[in-house]
């Protein structure tokens, strides 16, 4: 009576485990596992044409500091795998504009940070409306410029994401 329960509970927790319990438990049974050959996952992710998003940058400001991040997420855009940084405003294509508006904190002094406004806008091409998607403002300073740079990217790519069907 207890081999026959045991032997259906066995089976239960087979079923419930799916497919996989059943060759792991015939591969330990056997004592011969096959190894399954598997494409190596890349360590950078390529360009994917669904998942490429097209950005432009566009700074306002005459602060040096302001200056100095909308250079850096240019760079930061250019670099990355995500993006094609395209700020060429005649090619009728649709694209995510990143709007960065910068002035001096303490205008008295010009150097010690900047107060920065972002707008995300979606544009459908030339001569269309834009479309906001989410905006930002803040303040930074010459220490936390990297970091900043790097929550705005990460804040784009979720915005890119979330909003992807935009560019299809």
């Amino acid at each position: 009576m207890k081999t026959v329960f045991c032997a259906l509970l066995l089976a239960c927790a087979l079923t419930l485990a799916g497919p996989r319990a059943h060759v792991a438990q015939a591969a330990s049974v056997s004592g011969t596992v096959t190894p399954q050959a598997g494409k190596p996952t890349p360590d950078k992710p390529e360009k994917g044409v669904d998942r490429v998003t097209v950005i432009s940058v566009q700074l306002e400001g005459s602060d040096s500091i302001g200056a100095r991040l909308g250079t850096r997420l240019k760079e930061r855009f250019n670099q990355s795998n995500l993006f094609t940084l395209n700020d060429d405003d005649e090619k009728d294509m649709p694209k995510l504009r990143l709007l960065l508006s910068t002035a001096p904190e303490f205008p008295s002094r010009p150097g010690v940070g900047s107060v920065y406004s972002v707008c995300w806008v979606f544009s459908q091409g030339k001569g269309y409306l834009g479309y906001l998607l989410a905006r930002e403002l803040g303040t930074v300073n010459g220490d936390d410029m990297d970091a900043l740079v790097d929550k705005l990217v990460e804040r784009t790519d979720g915005i890119a994401a979330k909003y992807g069907n935009l560019w299809k």
